[in-house]
């Protein structure tokens, strides 16, 4: 009988040692703990972990460093995590309006940077008037596009082209 007792005394105690070292090796508290101090200074991002499920929620400015955050929480949870979900939104970058395009009132810079793009355009002339350019000539269909980019580029007030004579 002091055998039997014995043989189950010591069966006894060798299931509870193999049971508290199946456990796992952090509490979710300490885990979570673990995975913010990674992320020290990512403070628009929250860490909760529940039965070693890590959740990851908040925003972040891009797709790369959402899947970064995930990777370090991995990382720094090691054999702990048991899965990872990622909340996190990659906010839409902030618009911004563009600045309004100054016209150039100067009629002498004006008029000195339109001589300077015609010379591209022999077969046409240019004057500038009031902010306003004045263009006369004959050019081909092709060529009006770009001449038309080129004197907008410029800022005037106005590009006329109605004194353009088109070449076939």
């Amino acid at each position: 009988m002091k055998f039997c007792k014995l043989t189950f005394c010591l069966l006894a105690t060798s299931a509870a040692l193999s049971f508290s070292a199946c456990k796992s090796g952090l509490s979710d508290d300490k885990l979570e703990e673990k995975i913010e101090n990674a992320l020290t200074g990512r403070k628009t991002v929250d860490v909760e972990v529940e039965k070693g499920k890590v959740i990851l929620s908040g925003t972040v400015a891009s797709e790369e460093e959402k899947q970064q955050i995930e990777s370090i929480a991995k990382t720094a949870g090691d054999k702990d995590v048991k899965s990872i979900q990622n909340n996190i939104i990659v906010s839409a970058p902030v618009a911004t309006t563009p600045a309004p395009i100054e016209t150039s009132n100067n009629d002498a810079v004006l008029g000195a940077a339109v001589n300077t793009f015609m010379k591209d355009f022999p077969s046409v002339q240019a004057s500038v008037k009031d902010g306003v350019i004045s263009v006369t000539g004959t050019l081909e269909q092709a060529k009006i596009v770009t001449l038309k980019q080129g004197l907008d580029n410029l800022n005037p007030k106005k590009v006329d082209l109605s004194g353009i004579v088109v070449k076939k």
